[in-house]
């Protein structure tokens, strides 16, 4: 396999090294780049060519989940070997029904690695593995018991799924809630992924469990196909539908120039943005402080002191935490910024910097 490359990410060093040295060893012409966390993982795919993928999924700083969420957007078809210590013996045959990827329990058989890697490898030149699906994600996430709210993009559409405990409790996506939004969302083909490591509801609108809904979307799936008609769900009886959004405003130019304001900023020590479903989009440093907070208190509290107390329209509201930590919640456009305030700054200088 001249001239191919892998990239294994790994926060053991010791396991890491080990492993990069076994497979020089075993396959000296195959380039072997490694990385502790997703992020360090994010710049050496940035920096070179990858032909295969292999990370743990628990992991520092950014987690093998939200690797494998970026994976999706920007190396779409990068195969990747997913390695745990908390799988089961029946994971990887779950997972082979619905997928390609390949799924390796720790401790590790080095054998078993390399031949897995030289087969994903021959494969990939064939053109026969295309990386991440949604439903490999899911199953991942369900499978490793993951809190987390994803969003899902294909095809100009956007959905939401909340997802609790690797347990699917509600999705949302245009007109659609509930299990019948979950349906639709899993049967889009070509999904890009982000991912927020809080679920972002508490209530469980969704029964039905997470294998079911995967094999449910396919099955919808391949009936519209029999009839050349596009999947369409509808509500379920009694199931409320959800406002249809105004369109994704996330690539907007404030969008875009908010998180570049702030990072400059002398008056905040650290942010977190949420848009209009409180799902996290952008946040200062890894890890952030400001990450789990959930957005919806001020969305709640601020139009109802505005009426309790007959002030006007309120986008936003100063939270003490002790002596010396402010925390302001600002709406603005389809957002809430979450901003820890530096000592001495006040409220007005920071609205002007925003709103500028």
């Amino acid at each position: 396999m001249p001239n191919q490359s892998i990239l294994i990410v790994d926060d053991e060093l010791s396991f890491l090294l080990s492993l990069k040295d076994g497979l020089a060893a075993h396959k000296p012409d195959l380039k072997i780049l490694t990385a502790g966390d997703g992020q360090d993982a994010i710049q050496v795919m940035d920096d070179h060519h990858i032909d295969l993928l292999v990370t743990d999924l628990k992991l520092p700083i950014m987690d093998g989940f939200q690797l494998l969420a970026h994976v999706t957007r920007k190396y779409p078809d990068l195969p990747v070997i997913v390695m745990t210590a908390f799988g089961t013996p029946e994971i990887e045959s779950r997972l082979a029904k619905i997928s390609r990827l390949h799924y390796l329990e720790k401790p590790l058989d080095f054998d078993q690695l390399a031949n897995t890697i030289e087969e994903t490898l021959s494969d990939a030149k064939r053109s026969i593995i295309r990386g991440i699906t949604l439903a490999t994600f899911l199953q991942l996430v369900h499978l490793e018991q993951k809190n987390c709210t994803l969003k899902v993009r294909s095809a100009g559409k956007t959905g939401y799924l909340f997802i609790d405990r690797g347990s699917l409790i509600d999705a949302e996506t245009g007109t659609l809630a509930g299990e019948a939004a979950a349906t639709e969302i899993v049967a889009w083909d070509n999904t890009e992924i982000e991912m927020d490591n809080v679920c972002r509801r508490k209530s469980r609108v969704i029964e039905s469990s997470m294998e079911f809904l995967v094999m449910e979307a396919f099955r919808l799936k391949d009936e519209a196909a029999a009839i050349n008609q596009p999947v369409e769900s509808e509500p379920q009886q009694g199931q409320k539908s959800q406002p249809k959004p105004r369109p994704d405003q996330e690539h907007s130019a404030y969008a875009n120039r908010l998180p570049e304001r702030l990072n400059r900023s002398l008056l905040v020590e650290e942010f977190a943005i949420f848009d209009r479903l409180n799902f996290l989009i952008h946040q200062s440093s890894k890890p952030c402080s400001l990450s789990a907070v959930d957005p919806s208190w001020h969305q709640d509290i601020t139009p109802e002191i505005a009426e309790n107390f007959g002030f006007g329209r309120q986008n936003y509201a100063l939270v003490q935490i002790g002596s010396a930590r402010r925390v302001l919640f600002v709406s603005h456009h389809e957002y809430t910024a979450v901003l820890a305030l530096r000592q001495g700054v006040k409220i007005r200088q920071v609205l002007a910097e925003l709103g500028s």
